[in-house]
């Protein structure tokens, strides 16, 4: 198959313009799959008081170390 863009870059002014309508394209589909969301809205579902008052830590195993 023959490739003819190989090797080949895109700089300069093009590579800006291709980069923008990208971008245009992300926020339009973003914009269009939004509508009608209730961002700010959150439901809490529970109150409850923590199980632990403590976090577990777990040991991280040094290089080399064969000991388990």
């Amino acid at each position: 198959m023959d490739n003819r863009l190989k090797d080949k870059r895109i700089m300069g002014n093009a590579l800006e313009m291709i980069m923008r309508d990208v971008l245009d394209g992300m926020v339009g589909f973003t914009r269009e799959t939004c509508i009608g969301s209730k961002m700010a809205d959150m439901e809490i579902l529970a109150v409850e008081k923590p199980r632990r008052r403590h976090a577990a830590v777990i040991p991280f195993p040094l290089i080399g170390d064969t000991d388990k």
